[in-house]
């Protein structure tokens, strides 16, 4: 009895251990169905960009056409600027042929040209001879009793005409003395250099007076208009000058001046001989 007890047991047991435990089909379709709340599971990565590529590849149909129509005019611009290019060489080559063309005709007509100056040569070369051979035959005919005339004298070319003499001074005599009680012209001094300088002191009495000046070029065309004067007179006290002359080359003048005082004058010369007189324009001290 103790022998067949487990058994009975077991045979007790199985029906309710049947109930419990799920049919196979019923597990396979919990596994496959996820419970309520879980996310769906990721699809493979080779699915989602077979996904996306389709996306990508399904483009509208007027987008399409309007890029085969931009390609399309694309494509024509491109033909056209070809032609075009073909046109341009097809030019350049017509341009080096008509070159080639005259520069054949040029060389050409030079080669004409060097014979036709060859047998000018050659002609030129007969008629010297001949002269030559008629000009010997009548001094073989006259003998040696014959003389050649004589060649005449070559006449002399005159010489040109002797430059004349620089002056020993350009500027004019000083005035002489008026009747007594009259106005003239005393010369206070007179001056000369051939560069920059300045003067004594002077004394003016008149209420006018005046700077003969001259300046020359050194001899020689070369020399033509080179040297230049400046003359200014300074009062002795004073800074301000009174502008005398500025010449540039040979020339000369005189410039006059007012007022009475004590004055000296600024020379500023170069390239050149230069002259200036000071002259005071009242009457002689026994007028006075």
């Amino acid at each position: 009895m103790k022998r067949f007890l487990p058994a009975l047991l077991i045979l007790l047991a199985l029906p309710v251990w049947s109930q419990s435990v799920p049919p196979p089909y019923q597990i396979a379709e919990n596994n496959a169905t996820p419970p309520p709340g879980t996310p769906p599971p990721a699809e493979p990565a080779s699915a989602a960009q077979a996904s996306a590529s389709e996306q990508h590849n399904s483009v509208p149909a007027g987008k399409s056409q309007a890029i085969i129509d931009r390609l399309t005019s694309s494509n024509q611009d491109l033909l056209d600027l070809l032609k075009k290019q073909q046109a341009v060489l097809e030019d350049i080559q017509y341009d080096r042929r008509l070159q080639n063309r005259q520069i054949t005709l040029i060389e050409g007509r030079l080669e004409d040209t060097l014979q036709e100056n060859a047998a000018l040569q050659v002609k030129i070369a007969k008629l010297q001879t001949e002269l030559a051979d008629a000009a010997s035959k009548p001094s073989a005919a006259a003998g040696p009793s014959a003389t050649a005339p004589a060649p005449a004298a070559p006449v002399p070319a005159p010489e040109p005409p002797p430059a004349p003499a620089a002056p020993a001074s350009y500027l004019p005599v000083p005035e002489l003395a008026g009747p007594p009680g009259t106005m003239w012209w005393h010369r206070v001094q007179t001056i000369s250099g051939d560069d920059s300088r300045s003067t004594d002191v002077f004394h003016i009495a008149g209420k006018q007076w005046r700077v003969i000046w001259h300046n020359q070029d050194r001899p020689g065309a070369a020399y033509k208009n080179t040297s230049a004067l400046f003359i200014s007179a300074f009062p002795k006290n004073d800074s301000i000058p009174k502008k005398i002359c500025s010449q540039l080359g040979s020339g000369g003048d005189k410039t006059e001046l007012t007022g009475s005082g004590d004055y000296y004058l600024k020379i500023e010369a170069s390239g050149g001989h230069w002259e200036a007189a000071v002259e005071d324009f009242r009457p002689d001290a026994g007028g006075q």
